[in-house]
C-alpha cells in the first residue's frame, strides 16, 4: 500500500499499491468495504508511486480518482518522477496505461513556483483540493483550491487560489532526515502529513512514526502539533503509508494507514487503517 481513501458516499475504501518489481509506475487499485472485504481492483500503468490519492464520490457508484502522473525523466540521466495530476473514473478489472488511454483528465501544474512531484488529495466536507508540490522558492509547498475552480481552471497561478505556504522542513518539524514523507491530507484550514519510514528487518522493532497539522492560513516553518502515534506497533515491517479524511456517519476522522509485512511472503503485505476521531489538541 501507498496510500488510501474514502468513498463516504458509498462507504468503500480504495487502496493505491505499487506493482512489486515495477520501475515504471504500474499501480493497482483496489476497492474494499469499510471492514476491508475487497470488492473489486483495476491495473494503472505508469502513474507514479501512487503514496497520494484522493476520491471524488460519483452518484454512479463508480468514482473519480486522482493520482499523480505522468511518470517520466525530465531530462537524461534523472530519476524518473511525476510532473501532473489526473483523474480517472473507477471501474472493476479495468486497465488503464497513462501513455495510451484517453479516459484520463490530464492537470498539468502551471504554478510558477512548480518543480515536479505533486500529490493531491481532497477535503470531503469542503470539496477542496489539496496539492503538495515540490516548489523552485521552498523545498516543499501546499497550495489549497476549490474543486470546481481545478475542474474548470485546471491547476496554475490564473486559478483562484485559497491558500498556499511552505512546509516545514524536517528538522523545523524536529525529526530525522530519515522520517520520510508518507501521506498528507486536509480538513477545513488545517493540513496533517504523516511521517516516519520502515524498520531494516521486519522482524526489528517498528520506528517512529509521527502525524504532523499545520495551519493552512500560517506560513513558512509554523507548526501546529507533531504527534507520535504508536498505533500499529506489533505489526511486522509496519511502514506509515497514506491519510485521508474520513467523512464517517459519526463525524470528521483523521484516517493514517501502515504496510506491513505477511509473515512467508516476500512480496505480500497487509494493509490496515486508524484514524483518530479527535483531530486537534
Amino acid at each position: 500500500m501507498q496510500s488510501f481513501a474514502f468513498d463516504h458516499v458509498h462507504g468503500h475504501i480504495y487502496f493505491a499499491q505499487s506493482k512489486v518489481g515495477s520501475t515504471n509506475g504500474d499501480l493497482w487499485l483496489t476497492r474494499t468495504d469499510l471492514s476491508g472485504k475487497v470488492l473489486g481492483a483495476m491495473a494503472l500503468h505508469g502513474f507514479d508511486h501512487g503514496s497520494s490519492m484522493a476520491i471524488q464520490p460519483d452518484t454512479s457508484g463508480s468514482p473519480y480518482v486522482w493520482l499523480a502522473g505522468d511518470w517520466r525523466s525530465l531530462s537524461p540521466g534523472t530519476a524518473p518522477n511525476s510532473h501532473t495530476i489526473c483523474r480517472i473514473k473507477y471501474s472493476d478489472g479495468g486497465l488503464l496505461d497513462y501513455a495510451e488511454d484517453a479516459g484520463i483528465r490530464n492537470f498539468p501544474v502551471r504554478l510558477s513556483d512548480f518543480r515536479d512531484c505533486p500529490r493531491p488529495s481532497i477535503d470531503p466536507y469542503t470539496n477542496r483540493l489539496l496539492v503538495r508540490y515540490m516548489g523552485t522558492t521552498s523545498p516543499w509547498r501546499l497550495a489549497l483550491f476549490d474543486l470546481s475552480a481545478v475542474l474548470d481552471k485546471g491547476i496554475s497561478d490564473s486559478t483562484p487560489v485559497l491558500t498556499m505556504r511552505a512546509l516545514p522542513t524536517n528538522a523545523q518539524l524536529g525529526l530525522s532526515d530519515s522520517d520520510l514523507f508518507q501521506g498528507v491530507t486536509s480538513y477545513g484550514q488545517y493540513a496533517y502529513l504523516s511521517y516516519g519510514g520502515p524498520p531494516a528487518q521486519p522482524s526489528d522493532p517498528a520506528k517512529p512514526s509521527y502525524l504532523v497539522r499545520l495551519d493552512m492560513n500560517k506560513t513558512g516553518g509554523s507548526v501546529e502539533e507533531v504527534y507520535r502515534t504508536r498505533a500499529g506497533e506489533s505489526l511486522p515491517g509496519r511502514e506509515p503509508q497514506g491519510m485521508a479524511i474520513w467523512r464517517s456517519p459519526d463525524g470528521p476522522r483523521l484516517a493514517f494507514g501502515f504496510s506491513s509485512k505477511i509473515s512467508g511472503s516476500p512480496d505480500q503485505f497487509q494493509a490496515t487503517v486508524f484514524y483518530k476521531s479527535q483531530l486537534t489538541g
